[in-house]
């Protein structure tokens, strides 16, 4: 916990900055696909090989991505890998126009495609075309057209009337048939059957499986237009119809407007949500709760529905901007809350939602919207992506700018298997920003697909490793460890960077050209309970530097403080002086015990200048996990009986009366990619009832579908291994600890994240032993998981505890091969001699170094000495003290 306050102000800006530690996910890739036309990304869906799908449009032409000239602008269909490179792309199109609005997987493995078309038969296009002319316009109807998995064309289908029919959405049925909407202002006629209600009307038309007409309805008012048209199905076989009203005279907004429809169409109910100015909506989601989410861009302020104003502070006048606006339903239509989301000065639309797994929402869509109110970014172009994360509740928990130099707008977003998001929309950007690649059309004017996938936020806690780029973006060192973009600070916002220069002692000098400094900040980092090991990364990339104002400067020049935990760890530190030098990388390790799950780190002014941080590593050495569920059952009359949400964990045994056995269940969250070396179960309580030593067994259980509030004797499931291992317990309390560490390993082994273990005495002692349970309020059960060998974790002590205020050896380069050279410490005196201990604390003699003398460089040959790659302390000893080096040995 934090013992030491930092100024009222800084505390301030702590507190605000806690409620949003779940952080923004980096960009693992982005990928730009076009041909010499321009393209337009409509949707995007994940295939069962990793890899993903990207649906949109494209103009005529052979170029780039785009392997099939088409006849004009028609869908075109991309496979990509699971790193976004291309497999295959397919076009689909008639003799004139098409356009793909939406496209969705389908239960036999290929897909639905849906959008607009004013083409007559021919190409892959079986009907002619029904639409009308008005001065040169053809007016589109809708077109869907089925795949199979593979790309191969199955059948179309054109459906319209001699108006204007825009299709907007599309999905499955349950019956294995199609239901598409959009808006029509066509009368009566070909596919059409219901009369024109407004200017435009909501139109659904019900699909058989092959693509039969089954049904058509419109949904509108006299003096209205009815756009969008975003229909859902429900479980009970009805549906779910949204989009944006516009009124005309006397009116002019717009507002949501939602109907519930039966299986065949009729309504149930409809309902117009909005302000006094104009509310579109876009999307329409049906949540997990069986209610549902309306999402588009509003700008009123706060009347009406809308309970948050689209008015900036300091701004006035009748044309707001454009927010994005949410609106949370309940099954019957009812209002449970609404949110607003936007910037300053501009625009911000949103088009796609998608409901994650813990319940939460991502909405996505574009903003030119410069930093303030919702959004911490500003615009790093024209429009950019701008995705906006939140909880149940609608409470932002972060957002994201994401975007080039011009225009790019996202048109879809999805949950990849990974826990991660992919973004797909199009872009006008050459590479630029967060773009990687220059622009593939060859036409003013126009886009390519731009796709960018975002890796899994940062995971819930357990974490066990951490690494951040302080004041930089992310980055992957030659070792393949990646160092997030700098988050999780407060305090004095304050960034330096410089552009170039050769870092000495590291193959990393990207790491070190960035960094945090400011007068006073801190670190508050989200990690598992338990030891873990810190390292701070420094370099001096001002004072001493030629050709710098500050190259007069060197030792003592920057001198500051840093505590961890609220206990100083450095004093008055002086990269300079400890790096032997400017532009010198130099790395501090330190064991720290973090008991509230944050590891605060405060970086303070000492005698000189203002600190400077370059990189932190937290990587936990021993974990404490508290249980996911536990609970003791019962036998006898008490069989069904659950007793989850119990204080207590009850364990008793005797052969003659089923009534008084109880035995207890834990179950555990693994923490994700951490090798195991030990894990210990640990118990607080007692004999409850006499002074006798009473041996409390542990067991593994393989069956983790148990919950807290549904086990019971009845159900229980049953030991899956013999006993793991044994604690006395006698009638004192306190933690009492069984070794459960073959268990825990090999679950792990197996790929399983979850433990379960069975509590119980073999024995027919008719003692009752009473532990508490999570739910006891203190002592709760705990696994203690070792991840670090502790032969290896003391190399890294005696660094801390002996040379973190002398000048430390180095080692480059690093990562080594087959020899490397050791800059050693001038506080060495004597017989110097190396030694190398591996993650597992194998420990490995390296043959004398004839060379090595204090202050000097000392060549070190491993060649023929087998070593696998992987992260190695290089323990340094002489008569003076001894030093450890954390250092890495490439394949």
């Amino acid at each position: 916990m934090r013992k030491i306050l930092l100024q009222f102000c800084f505390l301030i800006l702590c507190l605000s900055l806690s409620a949003s530690l779940l952080a923004q996910p980096a960009i693992e890739w982005d990928k730009t696909i076009g041909g010499p036309g321009g393209t337009s990304l409509a949707s995007t869906v994940q295939t069962a090989d990793g890899g993903y799908l990207l649906f949109g449009d494209a103009y005529p032409g052979i170029g780039s991505d785009k392997t099939d000239p088409g006849a004009s602008s028609d869908f075109w269909v991309v496979k990509v890998d699971a790193n976004g490179n291309k497999e295959w792309d397919n076009v689909y199109g008639g003799p004139g126009g098409e356009q793909l609005v939406c496209a969705k997987q389908t239960a036999d493995g290929g897909y639905i495609l849906g959008g607009n078309s004013s083409s007559d038969r021919g190409g892959d296009k079986s009907e002619d075309y029904r639409g009308g002319i008005n001065e040169g316009y053809k007016y589109p109807d809708y077109w869907i057209i089925k795949i199979d998995a593979n790309g191969v064309r199955e059948w179309d289908k054109t459906l319209g009337s001699n108006s204007e029919d825009l299709l907007y959405s599309l999905e499955q049925t349950s019956d294995g048939g199609y239901i598409v909407a959009g808006s029509s202002a066509s009368p009566p006629g070909s596919d059409k059957t219901s009369a024109t209600l407004g200017l435009y009307d909501f139109w659904v038309v019900k699909l058989s499986a092959d693509g039969k007409k089954l049904w058509d309805k419109s949904y509108g008012l006299a003096g209205t237009s009815h756009k969008e048209g975003i229909v859902r199905q429900l479980s009970d076989g009805g549906y779910v119809l949204a989009g944006g009203v516009n009124y005309y005279a006397p009116r002019s907004e717009s507002d949501y407007k939602v109907f519930r429809l039966s299986a065949d169409g009729s309504v149930i109910w409809e309902k117009t949500y909005g302000g006094t100015g104009r509310e579109i909506a876009t999307e329409i989601l049906v949540t997990n709760d069986g209610g549902y989410l309306v999402g588009g861009y509003s700008n009123t302020d706060a009347n009406g529905d809308k309970s948050e104003p689209s008015l900036p502070a300091g701004t006035s006048g009748e044309n707001f901007p454009n927010d994005y606006w949410i609106i949370k339903l309940t099954a019957n239509g009812t209002k449970e809350w609404d949110k607003t989301f936007g910037g300053n000065v501009s625009r911000s639309i949103l088009y796609d939602m998608v409901q994650t797994r813990d319940n939460g929402y991502l909405l996505a869509g574009t903003s030119s919207a410069q930093a303030g109110r919702s959004k911490t970014n500003n615009s790093k172009g024209d429009d950019d992506f701008w995705i906006v994360r939140i909880d149940a509740q609608g409470n932002k928990q972060w957002d994201k700018t994401i975007g080039g130099e011009k225009d790019d707008r996202p048109m879809s977003v999805q949950e990849t298997v990974d826990g991660g998001y992919l973004l797909g929309g199009s872009s006008y950007s050459d590479a630029s920003g967060d773009k990687s690649e220059n622009r593939k059309t060859k036409q003013n004017f126009t886009t390519d697909f731009w796709v960018v996938k975002l890796a899994p936020e940062n995971p819930p806690l357990p974490q066990t490793t951490i690494r951040i780029n302080a004041g930089g973006p992310d980055f992957t060192t030659a070792t393949k460890k990646l160092f997030i973009a700098d988050k999780y600070y407060a305090g004095i916002d304050r960034t330096s960077s410089i552009a170039s220069g050769d870092i000495l002692n590291t193959t990393n000098d990207v790491l070190y050209r960035s960094a945090r400094s400011a007068p006073s900040f801190s670190y508050n980092i989200p990690v598992i309970n338990g030891q873990v090991s810190v390292t701070l990364h420094f370099a001096e990339t001002y004072f001493g530097v030629p050709g710098t104002k500050g190259e007069k400067g060197g030792t003592g020049s920057r001198r500051f403080h840093v505590n961890m935990e609220g206990s100083r760890k450095l004093t008055n530190y002086d990269i300079f002086a400890q790096a032997a030098g400017a532009m010198r990388a130099n790395q501090i390790t330190f064991p720290v015990t973090v008991t509230d799950e944050t590891l605060n780190i405060d970086f303070l002014t000492g005698a000189a200048d203002q600190p400077r941080v370059c990189a932190i590593e937290v990587v936990a050495t021993s974990v404490t996990l508290s249980p996911l569920a536990d609970a003791f059952v019962r036998d006898g009359s008490y069989g069904a009986t659950n007793f989850g949400t119990s204080a207590n964990l009850e364990i008793k045994y005797l052969s003659t009366d089923p009534a008084v056995r109880r035995a207890s269940y834990l179950k555990f969250q693994l923490p994700a990619q951490t090798a195991v070396v030990s894990a210990k179960l640990r118990v607080y309580g007692r004999n409850h009832e006499d002074s006798k030593s009473i041996s409390l067994h542990a067991y593994g259980v393989d069956n983790d579908s148990w919950t807290e509030t549904g086990i019971t004797k009845s159900n229980a499931p049953a030991a899956s291994t013999a006993s793991l291992g044994f604690a006395t317990v006698t009638n004192v309390y306190q933690y009492y600890e069984i070794d459960v560490t073959s268990y825990v390993k090999a679950q792990q082994q197996a790929g399983e994240s979850l433990v379960s273990l069975l509590l119980n005495d073999p024995n027919n002692r008719n003692t009752r032993l009473v532990f508490n349970s999570k739910e006891a309020g203190s002592n709760p059960p705990q696994l203690v998981i070792q991840t670090t060998n502790s032969a290896a974790r003391l190399g890294q002590e005696e660094v801390i505890t002996e040379v973190q205020q002398k000048q430390p050896s180095t080692v480059f380069p690093n990562p080594v091969k087959d020899r490397f050279t050791v800059s050693l410490s001038p506080e060495h005196a004597g017989q110097i001699s190396f030694e190398l201990i591996n993650t597992t604390g194998i420990s490995h003699v390296v043959a004398a170094v004839q060379n090595a003398r204090p202050g000097e460089s000392a060549e070190v040959n491993i060649a023929g000495q087998l070593f696998s790659a992987g992260i190695y302390l290089l323990k340094v000893k002489s008569d003076s003290f001894t030093e450890v080096v954390k250092m890495a040995i490439a394949d």
